[in-house]
């Protein structure tokens, strides 16, 4: 009998998948984590402002190399000047030893120009410890033994570099280094007032 070839038929095309037919999702943003350095800036001053927080709305400034002068002036008078019927504002700018310096400098910009607004103001410094930093070890070049030698065995000799390590590293000084925090208002607060390692400047002292 003659054979017959079953003839291929047109092959079907997928259908799309209801995957396929939907239009592009936004992708899920992860959760942005705090960057490092602005929770090393910060770390010092938690305790501060979690002691004023609850009489006091307070924004916290950092004054760092990249900070732009009349941005964080701007940014400070215009948390001084906004209406805030609960509770009193207060700004905090803080810096490293290196910044020092500047954030004088936005501070007696403040002033001056609530000055000519008319504006009372009053300003408590205050010295507060710096984090210690990390000491980097010396680089110590670690012994290369011969595997190979005869009657060696890799597992009868010990690297030494963490023992030279801690013996290059000067022992921790135990000195503190400190800088400057300065808080802002516009009116008295009584709770830096009565802190005795803090120093009280305002413009009813300039006038006199």
């Amino acid at each position: 009998m003659p054979t017959t070839t079953a003839s291929n038929g047109p092959k079907k095309r997928k259908q799309p998948t209801e995957a396929s037919q939907r239009p592009d999702q936004p992708k899920k943003q992860r959760p942005r984590e705090p960057q490092p350095q602005k929770a090393a800036l910060i770390g010092p001053h938690e305790s501060v402002i979690a002691e004023l927080q609850p009489k006091h709305d307070v924004l916290a400034a950092s004054v760092i190399s990249s900070t732009q002068i009349r941005k964080r002036v701007a940014q400070a008078a215009a948390h001084l000047a906004a209406p805030s019927p609960e509770k009193p504002r207060l700004v905090l700018l803080h810096a490293r030893t290196a910044e020092a310096c500047k954030l004088i400098t936005i501070v007696e910009h403040c002033k001056r120009a609530m000055g000519h607004e008319g504006r009372a103001w009053y300003q408590y410094n205050q010295l507060f410890d710096l984090p210690a930093e990390p000491k980097k070890a010396d680089k110590v070049e670690e012994t290369v033994l011969d595997k190979d030698a005869e009657g060696s065995d890799s597992g009868d000799f010990e690297v030494m570099s963490s023992r030279f390590e801690k013996a290059v590293l000067p022992p921790p000084s135990g000195r503190t280094v400190k800088s400057l925090r300065v808080f802002f208002s516009s009116q008295p607060v009584a709770e830096l007032k009565a802190k005795s390692d803090v120093t009280v400047q305002s413009s009813e002292e300039t006038k006199s």
